[in-house]
């Protein structure tokens, strides 16, 4: 046998040896599919997430080329049975409401946060929350969406007079599994929120600051935590090995670099923009300044410039070494999209659940229904901010140049 064939025939088992590999990995659930219409509907972990946009937005982030819309259906306090959208009415009323919520969305995924609330009727309600969480399933599978189904937290640690969340947390672990199991059962996708939660702080230790304000509800900086978990994310793709080893930029991609006696200019286009920069409230250790190192400078002080803007200056040898930056544009864009998702968020609460529901289609209607025409103009605005989310989420190039400094310029 001559070298080619044998060369191809190792190639060809090789790729298929990786095919096979890729086929045997389970599909991500958060890579959307273009038209996608993902709702969220659950009690207030779901809810409050409006309040920060960090979930929403690293979803956003990881699907900069597909077109997809978010719902938040969260209700605080919620149950399966839709105890709290039950307002005025009957109890039962609730879950005829959340039915109807959920189907009027369409979702094509449906991802569903409920367990906190119930988990306080302990091992006893066990039952009756697997009931209520499948009869719920039942209702919300005309919809045909892919589900995704997400354990309760766990129950934080904080200092008296809060109480130990050690029994509570005992009952938190039964429902979570329970979670599972249906999720099992219906050949939907489970996401273990408590085990990765309860994995995350003891990693992080007692002194950590919290990530609760209670103990059960998130704070800015728990839901910025659970955002950046992997599970919450596909992976980042790969960023294409640099033009130049001369350039180390961590994960960008650095592309067109152009030497000069003076210098050096590239730029980077990434595939994706980077995950939200904590909250101010968040701990600065938390995240990792990205790192630029450039070889072979000739000596002297460098500025650096990104697109036309100064940021900083060091010496060739500080540039060798690696200069941690600051947060730049790509950081800044990311946060004006988490701002656009928070403001299209609340235009879209306004739209279905309008602060005097009363009064507009409940049992006062008779008193203001007729005002309840206007309601349905919240939906250009909701779709204005959407059009700018599709641009915000998008990356765009940015242009870095090192240049030496003269001896007047110093």
């Amino acid at each position: 046998m001559t070298r080619g064939p044998l060369l191809l025939g190792l190639l060809m088992i090789v790729q298929s040896a990786a095919r096979d590999a890729r086929a045997d990995e389970p599909p991500n659930p958060w890579r959307l599919q273009n038209g996608d219409r993902v709702v969220l509907v659950g009690d207030t972990f779901i809810e409050r997430d409006q309040r920060y946009g960090y979930l929403e937005t690293m979803l956003t982030l990881a699907n900069p080329d597909r077109d997809a819309t978010f719902r938040n259906l969260g209700w605080s306090a919620d149950t399966t049975r839709g105890l709290s959208r039950a307002g005025f009415d009957p109890p039962e009323a609730g879950f005829v409401a959340l039915k109807e919520q959920v189907l009027a969305a369409k979702p094509t995924v449906l991802v569903v946060g409920y367990g906190m609330a119930e988990s306080f009727d302990g091992e006893a309600g066990l039952s009756r929350f697997v009931e209520g969480y499948n009869a719920m399933l039942d209702a919300f599978a005309p919809t045909g969406a892919r589900l995704i189904l997400l354990s309760p937290l766990p129950h934080e640690a904080l200092p008296p007079p809060l109480p130990d969340p050690a029994p509570h947390n005992r009952d938190l672990k039964l429902y979570s599994q329970a979670v599972g199991a249906i999720a099992q059962e219906r050949g939907a996708v489970f996401i273990d929120l408590f085990r990765e939660f309860e994995t995350l702080r003891n990693r992080r230790g007692a002194e950590a600051l919290p990530d609760t304000d209670n103990g059960i509800h998130l704070t800015g900086l728990g839901y910025w935590r659970l955002a950046t978990l992997p599970v919450m994310s596909p992976p980042s793709p790969r960023a294409p090995e640099n033009g130049s080893g001369r350039i180390e930029f961590g994960a960008h991609r650095v592309t067109r670099v152009e030497e000069s006696p003076n210098g050096v200019k590239f730029v980077v286009e990434d595939p994706r923009l980077p995950a939200p920069p904590p909250p101010p409230s968040g701990d600065p250790s938390e995240t990792a300044s990205p790192a630029l190192r450039v070889r072979g400078l000739t000596p002297g002080r460098y500025a650096l410039k990104i697109d036309g803007q100064a940021v900083l200056d060091r010496t060739a040898e500080e540039w060798a070494e690696g200069v941690a930056l600051p947060p730049g544009p790509d950081v800044d864009q990311v946060e004006r999209l988490r701002e656009t998702i928070n403001a299209k968020n609340l235009l879209f609460f306004h739209r279905w659940r309008p602060q005097n529901i009363t009064y507009l289609f409940g049992f006062r209607k008779h008193e203001q229904g007729n005002n309840a025409v206007e309601i349905p103009r919240f939906d250009p605005l909701v779709e204005a901010k959407e059009k700018e989310i599709a641009q915000l989420r998008k990356p765009v190039p940015h242009t870095y140049e090192l240049i030496r400094e003269s001896e007047a310029a110093r």
